[in-house]
Parts: C-alpha cells; sequence; structure tokens
C-alpha cells in the first residue's frame, strides 16, 4: 500500500530564549512495509536551497521516528522517547555530528493516515542547541 497523500508539517524551534516557527504543506507519497509507516516528500521547493533533498520519515513499530534526508543536504535523525543518539549532519557548507534527545514520541497513523507529534532536543559536543516541536498531519488526497 503506498498512497499519494497531503502533508502538513508545523515545527517549532527554541533556541536561546527564542522560538521559531515554520508551517508547510506538500505533496507526498505514504505506505506501510515491513509493519513501519513511511512518510516522503520533495524538500528542496520548500527550502529554497539549489540542489535535490528528499526526505523520508520513517514510523517503525516500537514508536522510533527516523528522519532522514538525502540530496544536497545528508542526515538520519533517531528520534526515540528517552534515548539520546548521535546524528551526521553534511550539508554544502560542511557536515557535523549531532546529538538527539527524544523527549516525547507520539502517533496515531493508520493506513489512511493520521498524525505524529515529537520534542526532542537537539546538542553538540553535549552543549544544547534547540528543543524541537514538529507535528506531521497526513491525509489521503481526495
Amino acid at each position: 500500500m503506498i498512497k499519494d497523500v497531503i502533508i502538513d508539517i508545523k515545527t517549532e524551534q527554541s533556541l536561546d530564549g527564542q522560538t521559531d516557527n515554520i508551517e508547510f504543506t506538500t505533496d507526498g507519497r505514504f505506505g506501510i512495509k515491513d509493519d513501519t509507516f513511511f512518510i516522503s516528500y520533495d524538500e528542496s521547493r520548500l527550502l529554497d536551497v539549489e540542489g535535490e533533498i528528499k526526505t523520508t520519515i520513517f514510523l517503525k513499530p516500537d514508536n522510533t521516528v527516523v528522519l532522514q534526508r538525502k540530496g544536497s543536504y545528508n542526515s538520519k535523525m533517531v528520534i526515540e522517547k528517552g534515548v539520546r543518539t548521535s546524528c551526521f549532519y553534511s550539508t554544502p557548507a560542511g557536515s557535523l555530528t549531532l546529538g538527539i534527545f527524544g523527549e516525547k514520541v507520539l502517533s496515531n497513523l493508520n493506513e489512511s493516515g493520521g498524525k505524529i507529534d515529537l520534542t526532542y532536543l537537539i546538542d553538540a559536543n553535549s552543549k544544547p542547541l534547540s528543543r524541537n516541536r514538529v507535528n506531521i498531519f497526513v491525509r489521503e488526497v481526495n
């Protein structure tokens, strides 16, 4: 089962007492394989950057979320409640390793779509950088 969907993403990033919000809607693909849901979309036109960026979000059966970007920006973030993981983040300007600590991972995805809510902290060299909240809504194209 793979279908065309509409994806609404709302993000809130808090850094040094300042908060930035980004909201966007895009088309994409949604499906399930081996008990893992996936959502994929082209992020390059949304970020207004040169080159292609293909983003895929995986929701595993244990409620772990993997956010993977391929193209001009490459990264693989693993977000699991109560666990700190390392993420290698590559951009045209250079690469760095970040720590990702999952505070909240909630989902009600089913074969028709649904929602994922994430809250996670990002750090570099154990120094806190930002707190991030991400809400992802997936709905079928009618």
